[in-house]
């Protein structure tokens, strides 16, 4: 009975070693299908010039409207299908139906048929993914393909630093993703997500909100925290710049506390706590990243540029305080 016992045990030590030799050999894990919605128009800059990245995110006017009018103009010329969520094609004539109903319901505003592209150019600013996303363990760094996406019209009601009032019509599916290229063509397999000198590229920084689910959380927070209690060269502050002393990275993975406690003589007073950040905390991350899209085939190119982990508190999300880059 007890040879048995040691034999069982060393069965599983040996097994518990080769999956963490496993582990160990997989630096990157990839996640076919992840959906994120990204805002690009920010009510804060146009109206008083001030960023908000917290709440809102945001493209230029100019490259806002460009991208619309690029996905727009390669619609009506028909070099693209669209598609309901279903994956089942439409055609353009239900597109502006649904948007002239839209805007008669909601805001008693009357289009013709022929004004409805032009009318939508100002409006897209948000655009929902359904993408493809590596995470590398060892550099930390993101690579994404997008499978498909869909550009949405938002229209506003009102807006403030709590809340903003806007109302969402997503108008069509685009699989780029699925178009088989010529075999002369730039947009090969090999390399149909390198941008290209023809595509139209957005050069500002595009911010969203991601979440980090199981099974990449885990292990992509644990080698976040080894590189910057290592001091990796990858881990800046939050704004881009160097740290300048080992201890300013330390404090960042404590949370300090102040709370009311009574004494012995019945008299209240206020007292520190701390508690050490640990990896499993962090499960969202704030991404800076530039876009570029193809106006033959309207495939959008993500590059990643920054990455910035967060903490869910009881005020919503707060930067730890590091930047990857």
């Amino acid at each position: 009975m007890k040879n048995k016992i040691i034999n069982i045990i060393v069965s599983l030590v040996f097994l518990l070693s080769l999956n963490t030799n496993s582990f160990a050999q997989n630096e990157t894990y990839s996640i076919e299908y992840e959906y994120h919605k990204v805002g690009v128009f920010n009510p804060e800059w146009e109206i008083y010039n001030s960023l908000n990245p917290k709440k809102f995110e945001h493209i230029t006017g100019y490259y806002r409207e460009e991208m619309a009018k690029t996905i727009l103009k390669a619609v009506q010329q028909k070099k693209v299908k669209i598609y309901d969520i279903r994956k089942r094609e439409i055609s353009i004539d239900s597109v502006i139906k649904s948007v002239i109903e839209f805007e008669q319901k909601n805001f008693s505003h009357n289009l013709s048929k022929d004004s409805v592209f032009k009318f939508l150019v100002p409006y897209i600013s948000a655009y929902q993914f359904e993408e493809f996303v590596n995470y590398n363990y060892k550099t930390l760094s993101l690579e994404k393909r997008i499978k498909a996406y869909c550009p949405t019209m938002v229209r506003y009601k009102s807006f403030n630093e709590a809340k903003a009032d806007s109302l969402h019509l997503p108008l069509f599916w685009l699989f780029p993703d699925d178009i088989v290229p010529t075999p002369n063509s730039s947009n090969n397999q090999s390399n149909k997500h390198i941008v290209n000198t023809g595509d139209f590229n957005i050069p500002d920084t595009v911010i969203s909100l991601q979440e980090l689910k199981y099974p990449v959380q885990n292990p992509y927070t644990l080698s976040m925290f080894d590189k910057a209690k290592k001091r990796d060269a990858s881990i800046l502050r939050y704004d881009g710049s160097k740290f300048k002393a080992p201890k300013e990275i330390d404090d960042l993975f404590i949370i300090k506390n102040t709370i009311i406690i009574e004494n012995d003589e019945g008299v209240e007073e206020k007292k520190v706590v701390s508690s050490d950040i640990l990896p499993e905390d962090i499960k969202h991350i704030r991404i800076g990243e530039t876009w570029s899209i193809d106006p033959n085939t309207l495939l959008i190119k993500k590059q990643v540029k920054y990455i910035i982990p967060l903490i869910e508190s009881d005020k919503g999300f707060q930067q730890l305080g590091i930047r990857i880059q």
